[in-house]
């Protein structure tokens, strides 16, 4: 029984590379996570680098969650929203791309484009980063992911999963819904947001592998890396497994 298939960016996604030449529609992706990388990075330098006036304003960890989180769900509702629209790539996402594949409603074909794109542009947006702030945003460890202290790699995959699986299956239930679709983009966004907020201060908040890889890199924070690339793309599997209960008769 095929699983339900979601039409939002899966759909539109689907359909450029159709119409456009799929290196082309990586290269989108490409830039788009670069861009994101390198919003985060500088976000988190003025935020919490030494000496900035937004170092005062937000002095707590929960503060700057707040505003990263605000922030990164913004850039997921404003990239979604087109990305339905005008077919075009804006996943930001490996966990997302091999999880639509496996829901059925992307092409096996772009899978690998699409990942390679995305964690091609992590590392890009961490170098971007770099090369434009120097010391100040190594100074924020490129605003690399960490879990909270005590926690390991076991049980920052099974938060990790867990976040990536409710968000999968919340994109398979609204797609199967065609009334509720032009509400995915700000659910998912807030999505996000609360991914960041909730799960900032315990498992790192990510729930994306391209989240992490740059500035890992960068950083050298790699001890819980494994756990931050396979826990998403292991939520998505758990999803697309769970999503053919959400089919109606």
């Amino acid at each position: 029984m095929p699983a339900p298939a979601p039409a939002s960016a899966p759909a539109p996604a689907l359909a450029s590379a159709r119409r456009t030449p799929l290196a082309l529609v990586a290269v989108y992706e490409f830039a788009l996570t670069t861009g994101m990388l390198f919003t985060v990075v500088t976000t988190a330098r003025w935020m919490a680098g030494p000496g900035t006036p937004l170092a005062d304003l937000l002095p707590t960890l929960t503060s700057r969650l707040v505003v990263m989180g605000l922030l990164v769900g913004a850039i997921v509702t404003a990239v979604l929203g087109p990305s339905m629209r005008h077919e075009t790539a804006g996943h930001l996402n490996p966990a997302v791309s091999i999880g639509l594949w496996m829901l059925r409603v992307f092409p096996g074909k772009a899978v690998l484009p699409f990942v390679g794109a995305q964690l091609a542009g992590s590392v890009a947006g961490a170098a971007l980063a770099d090369l434009v702030w120097g010391d100040a945003a190594g100074q924020v460890g490129y605003a690399a992911l960490a879990p909270a202290p005590g926690w390991g790699s076991g049980a920052v995959f099974a938060v990790e999963a867990a976040a990536m699986a409710v968000i999968m299956l919340i994109v398979a239930f609204f797609g199967t819904r065609p009334p509720l679709l032009r509400f995915l983009p700000p659910v998912i966004g807030a999505c996000v947001t609360a991914v960041i907020v909730f799960l900032g201060p315990l498992s790192g908040g990510g729930a994306n592998p391209a989240r992490q890889l740059g500035p890992a890199v960068f950083s050298g924070s790699t001890g819980h890396l494994w756990a931050y690339l396979l826990a998403p793309v292991a939520g998505a599997a758990v999803a697309a497994a769970l999503a053919p209960l959400m089919r109606r008769r």
